[in-house]
């Protein structure tokens, strides 16, 4: 796992554990055996651990975590690696770390105990442990601050920020920024003389003043005060950075330790390692699957909101893409959007200014759809209406080759409807994105019955190409995200059409932990969207039952949304804070005056159990149908695709926490008492 190999006065360390030279207690050993043989040597003045030529390491192998079945087991694996570390640090001769790509939290652990470190240009640094609902454990904690400042620690430790290679060299991440053909060279020369520099664990010169690092961590508490109690890694890092501080390194280690443990017995941290494991397993089932077939050219045709993001995902993944849509304003303004994020990302130093050039050199535009002729996947992203997509899709198959594989982004209708005139339907299939489509990781990737297998795996190996999570899904009406937006949504309505207030429904939700309420998000998509994906829906599945006549009467107001500057809340020109609209307040009143039931008051936690339960009675009817292989895929699709939370670990998820037993119970509670749309399906859920 180590190549040991000296060059002169230098000894090189290759970190040799494909794919991703991640970390593991083995390779830690093997790490520490190397540099005790280097010191050993008398011809050897210092050592220098890289990677291969694309990678340094990913960090530690996540695999480890799911070893841990005791806080006794998880403080000994972070003893484990600070241990190691710390060996690494006291190493009499110096040692630098030759960084390259992402280097993601272990990894960067192991470089900042190191005396020296270089990166190449495009090199990016970030610690995602908190992510995952756990800190550090390899005394980030401690040598992060010490290397970079409080603040600047906190930002990578608390926010997840990554910081680029030029950043990471100002802040003092690391000592030299070179080419990638001058990486070995430059950590060579830092440690051929044999002179060290002073350990990273001691070191002052950055943290300043201790009644200034107390302000600055005071303030950083004060802002995670407002976050997710369930989710305690944000506290547990601030305590061990406290500690260090205020103590002592080897306290604040011991306190990395037993943070690291706490962390792991919370229900949200397993939950959110059961949903990385779940999205790696499909992304492993990409890259075991091959195909005969790759995708060289696209093409997207129409370029509003949905497709401008395909367009820039597309390019960004390294096809030259052919934006189409006959309307120029539509191409015009598409490109400017796209130019704006590539710039953003450029500024955000996410991105080079280079990079966000050759990414808008691969696009052209055009207002003939005829001009897809020349690639070999088209992606279709108009109006969600199949008496458009359908003769769109037919005339795009009379445009193109024999060989061209023709995809819709449809997110509700039926692929079998859409495809019903194609002479070759087995290479057309679905890619649902999400928007915005260059942002969002989740694509549903929609299958049907005629669909050549090696268009499948193509349409698979571009979604890793594209760095996207993809879920298989069955066609059927509404796939699985929609399957569960749509009649948690429907369900919001008749809430409020029962007595419930807007802005409480929404309160509701967001205590539960989605980013936003049903009733704020469906204004931002648009409530004509929602009442023509419930019309393909309910026709599918009447057991749905109607959508509130609210909704219907806000869309024939003219009030769909932000984009019309009233839906369920009012809102002000460029400002998308929702406010309280008098005129949908009397629609409400009109409909609840008609209504022949009664109306009342709901408690929160009463809002919860409904709108929760009817995601939870839909994807029981979405595993009953087999539109998913695994009840993990809908845990992935509904928490990347529509932000459900991922500290309860998707929808399904949820469900085994809770019991299928008492999930059955609530469920038919809730049938008894608002019909149908509650009754349980009859399928066992898979484990």
């Amino acid at each position: 796992m180590i190549a040991y190999e000296v060059s002169g006065p230098v000894a090189t360390l290759r970190l040799n554990a494909p794919p991703h030279n991640a970390l593991t207690p083995r390779l830690l050993e093997e790490l520490l055996g190397a540099l005790g043989r280097a010191n050993a040597d008398r011809a050897v003045r210092g050592m220098v651990i890289l990677g291969d030529e694309n990678r340094f390491s990913a960090g530690a192998e996540v695999e480890l975590f799911r070893e841990v079945r005791s806080a006794e087991d998880a403080v000994a694996l972070s003893r484990t690696f600070q241990d190691a570390l710390e060996q690494l640090e006291d190493s009499p001769k110096p040692v630098a770390a030759a960084l390259a790509g992402t280097v993601l939290g272990g990894a960067i652990e192991l470089a900042a105990a190191c005396h020296f470190r270089v990166a190449t240009t495009t090199a990016r640094f970030r610690m995602p442990e908190v992510t995952l609902g756990i800190i550090p454990g390899a005394g980030g904690t401690q040598r992060l601050p010490r290397l970079v400042g409080v603040e600047a620690g906190l930002r990578m430790l608390v926010a997840a920020e990554t910081v680029s290679a030029e950043k990471a060299r100002d802040l003092g991440l690391v000592d030299e920024v070179v080419d990638r053909s001058d990486l070995r060279s430059t950590a060579h020369r830092l440690v051929a003389t044999g002179e060290k520099p002073e350990k990273t664990s001691v070191r002052a010169d950055k943290l300043g003043p201790p009644d200034d690092a107390a302000v600055i961590l005071d303030k950083a508490q004060e802002r995670i005060g407002v976050g997710r109690p369930e989710i305690i890694a944000p506290f547990r890092i601030l305590q061990c950075v406290r500690t260090g501080l205020e103590q002592s390194f080897e306290a604040g280690l011991a306190a990395e330790r037993t943070g690291f443990a706490q962390c792991m017995e919370t229900p949200a941290t397993r939950n959110k390692l059961h949903l990385f494991f779940a999205a790696r397993r499909l992304t492993e089932a990409i890259a075991a699957s091959t195909s005969t077939r790759s995708f060289v050219r696209a093409a997207v045709v129409g370029v509003g909101t949905m497709g401008t993001g395909i367009v820039q995902a597309l390019a960004s993944a390294g096809l030259p893409v052919v934006a189409i849509d006959q309307r120029g304003d539509a191409r015009d303004r598409a490109l400017q959007q796209i130019e704006k994020s590539l710039r953003k990302r450029a500024a955000d130093g996410k991105l080079g200014s280079a990079g966000a050039d050759e990414i808008l050199g691969r696009i052209a535009l055009s207002g003939d759809p005829a001009d897809a002729n020349s690639a070999d996947l088209v992606i279709e992203a108009v109006y969600e209406d199949l008496e458009v997509k359908r003769p769109l899709i037919e005339r795009l198959e009379n445009v193109c080759s024999n060989e061209t594989v023709i995809a819709t982004n449809t997110s509700t209708l039926s692929l079998t409807e859409i495809a019903a005139g194609l002479r070759r339907p087995e290479r057309f299939l679905g890619l649902h994105f999400f928007n915005p489509a260059h942002h969002m990781p989740l694509v549903e990737v929609i299958r049907h019955e005629r669909l050549a297998p090696d268009v499948l795996t193509a349409a698979l190996g571009l979604m890793k190409r594209m760095r996207k999570t993809p879920v298989v899904v069955k066609n059927r009406e509404g796939f699985v995200v929609n399957r569960l937006f749509i009649p948690y949504v429907q369900e919001a309505f008749s809430l409020l059409e029962e007595g419930a207030d807007a802005a409480t429904i929404d309160a509701a939700m967001v205590q539960f932990g989605f980013p936003m309420g049903p009733l704020v998000l469906i204004d931002m998509a648009g409530i004509d969207i929602l009442a023509d994906a419930h019309r393909v829906l309910y026709r599918a599945d009447p057991r749905l039952g109607p959508l509130s006549p609210i909704a219907h009467r806000l869309v024939a107001a003219g009030r769909s949304g932000q984009k019309a500057g009233e839906g369920v809340y009012r809102y002000q020109p460029g400002d998308r804070t929702p406010r309280e609209s008098p005129a949908t307040e009397q629609i409400i009143v009109a409909v609840r005056t008609e209504r022949k039931q009664g109306l009342r008051t709901f408690t929160a936690e009463e809002i919860e159990e409904r709108l929760a339960m009817r995601m939870v009675c839909e994807a029981g009817y979405v595993m009953a149908e087999r539109i998913v292989d695994s009840a993990d895929d809908v845990d992935v699709a509904t928490v990347l695709g529509l932000g459900f939370p991922d500290f309860h670990g998707g929808v399904m998820r949820m469900v085994r926490d809770m019991g299928e037993t008492e999930i059955r119970a609530r469920l038919n509670r809730l049938a008894a008492e608002h019909g149908e749309r509650f009754v349980p399906a009859s399928h066992r859920h898979d484990e």
